[in-house]
């Protein structure tokens, strides 16, 4: 039986698509452990009465972040990637709306990457990975292991005092119990705060029939409407929201919102690219489970060709490998039926990645560096790098080595 919306506590929900089993993709092996990895039912499902879409039963937290160890440093990805460079405006954001020795929260800050370039304020990461948390330490960004909810986040305030910002870069789709973690928003936020999100965004993924980004990490596949909806709960309003790249093109919504209280005196007005994105969700019946039919048509056709172009390919004869042992690429190549039958191995810059084995498919990820061998084809399996990984390859492709993208474009000299 399903529970309830994680969001408006809805019973009735109505399937999206079907992944199938899936093991966590976060969770590379050591080679002693090959074969003893478990994969998990991922199906995806929409909520009739708020229309969040979402993962209605989903692997407990847990074992994504604290029985193993958490394999994506924000460190290790590369600085100069839309996904990095996007976050340069949100530090002026931060920064924005707050002053010199403001107190300023991020939740799910990873290794501190974005806490370390916010400047002359009083900052604290809250993070459940262990490991991450240990990686932040030790590049002096103040970390606390812990979830946030509304118990830590009253002994923070306590200890610091109310937080001016607060937010959460792409970590608030990976919380199942996200009213909890804005009871504690609640708890910690200063009466004139500002409470900002980045997130995956449904809009960008129907849009571009985009798939990448469904895995048991990421319980919910936010639009704005549905924020919108949830804060108001807790008396706060959005005033602004925009789309970036940090996901990829039109995949990622950032928003901010601020408290809701008639002793607001800094009480913000909402922007024209608010208003214009709500306008763009309500028109084109973004919330409707017709859209969400419609994306699922979209997106098994979608990986039908992918994986009829890798299998064509591969038994033609030619070696192909995957450059990126990232998340995102996992659940292309899943849904696609791309195995280790027609993928040799993995290439990625991130050590804790190197000497590694897929989950189920036990193909080994190795060091750029060490590859004498190179494929005929590397398959792009870290789609919003993709124009960081081509430009650095640029020698691979002169040799007559080829590129596929998750879109299935096939990309030569």
């Amino acid at each position: 039986m399903n529970r309830a919306c994680r969001l408006c506590q809805g019973t009735e929900f109505k399937e999206v698509i079907d992944f199938g089993r899936t093991p966590l993709v976060n969770s590379l092996l050591a080679k002693e452990e090959c074969g003893t990895e478990q994969a998990y039912p991922l199906v995806v499902e929409q909520c009739q009465t708020c229309f969040l879409v979402q993962i209605v039963n989903p692997v407990n937290s847990e074992k994504i972040y604290q029985e193993q160890d958490y394999l994506y440093y924000t460190g290790d990805m590369p600085q100069n990637s839309q996904y990095m460079k996007a976050f340069d405006s949100l530090v002026t954001d931060i920064q924005r709306y707050s002053s010199d020795g403001d107190f300023t929260v991020e939740i799910g800050s990873n290794d501190g990457s974005i806490l370390k370039k916010v400047q002359g304020r009083k900052i604290l990461g809250v993070d459940p990975a262990i490991n991450v948390v240990i990686r932040a330490l030790s590049r002096g960004v103040p970390t606390l292991a812990a979830p946030f909810n509304k118990h830590n986040a009253e002994i923070i305030a306590g200890e610091f005092g109310k937080a001016q910002v607060i937010g959460g870069a792409n970590c608030l789709a990976h919380i199942d119990d996200i009213r909890g973690v804005l009871t504690g928003v609640t708890a910690l936020l200063h009466d004139n705060g500002v409470f900002w999100v980045e997130c995956n965004y449904w809009g960008g993924m129907v849009k571009s029939k985009h798939y990448a980004l469904i895995y048991h990490d990421h319980y919910s596949y936010y639009t704005l409407k549905n924020w919108v909806d949830l804060l108001k709960k807790y008396d706060m309003e959005v005033f602004d929201a925009l789309i970036t790249e940090a996901q990829g093109t039109g995949l990622s919504l950032r928003l901010f919102a601020c408290r809701n209280l008639a002793s607001q005196k800094n009480n913000r007005q909402p922007t024209d690219r608010f208003l214009s994105l709500a306008r763009e969700e309500e028109t084109t019946h973004l919330n409707s489970y017709d859209t969400a039919k419609k994306y699922r048509e979209d997106v098994l056709a979608e990986a039908q060709k992918l994986g009829d172009l890798v299998r064509k390919l591969a038994n033609e004869g030619k070696v192909i490998a995957g450059y990126g042992a990232a998340a995102k690429g996992f659940s292309i190549l899943h849904l696609a039926k791309i195995t280790g039958d027609h993928i040799k191995f993995f290439v990625d810059d991130s050590p804790a990645k190197q000497g590694k084995y897929t989950p189920i498919t036990h193909i080994p990820v190795l060091a750029r560096a060490d590859v004498k061998e190179l494929p005929d084809y590397f398959f792009i399996t870290a789609p919003n790098y993709e124009d960081v990984i081509i430009g650095k390859e640029q020698e691979f492709l002169k040799a007559g080595g080829k590129f596929i993208t998750a879109d299935g474009r096939v990309i030569s000299a």
